[in-house]
Order: structure tokens, then sequence, then C-alpha cells
């Protein structure tokens, strides 16, 4: 699988289809690497931990597929009860 450039980190402008409200949970994924989990109609989402600081601190995954790459979490973004502080 091809993987995104690590330079279009953080421009959400350029990603209006993934600025949703969207109430992610802890995952319980059988994959360390693999955070958060939310799913969004018939697709999985997920957030990856990446070897930060060589890399950005997270990439969004869609049904695996590398889709985003970021740092800060977004502020669109919900943080359910298990999600750290």
């Amino acid at each position: 699988m091809k993987s995104l450039p690590f330079d279009t980190a953080n421009n959400w402008t350029d990603f209006p289809e993934i600025c949703w409200a969207i109430l992610w949970r802890k995952s319980m994924a059988n994959n360390p690497v693999i955070q958060f989990e939310a799913i969004m109609g018939s697709s999985r989402w997920s957030i990856r931990l990446n070897d930060f600081p060589d890399e950005p601190l997270h990439t969004l995954l869609i049904d695996d597929k590398e889709v985003h790459h970021f740092d800060n979490w977004p502020h669109f973004w919900g943080r359910g009860p298990s999600f750290p502080r």
C-alpha cells in the first residue's frame, strides 16, 4: 500500500470530507498502534499512532487506507468518555 507523504500533515482545509463531528472511542483492535476508532456509515475510521517526532503524531485511516496525517486533535472531532485528556 502506498503511504501518504508526511509533508501533507495538518492541512485540514484540504480535506473537508473528513472534518465531521465524530465521537471517537478507544480502539478494541488487537493492534497497539491503533488508538481510537469510529464507524462512519459503512466505513471504519481509525487513528494510528506514528513514530513521533520523526513522523506526524497520528494518521487517520479509513478502512485501513491512510487518509491524513496530523499532530493536534482537531476541534471538530468529539472526545468520548474513554478519551485521554
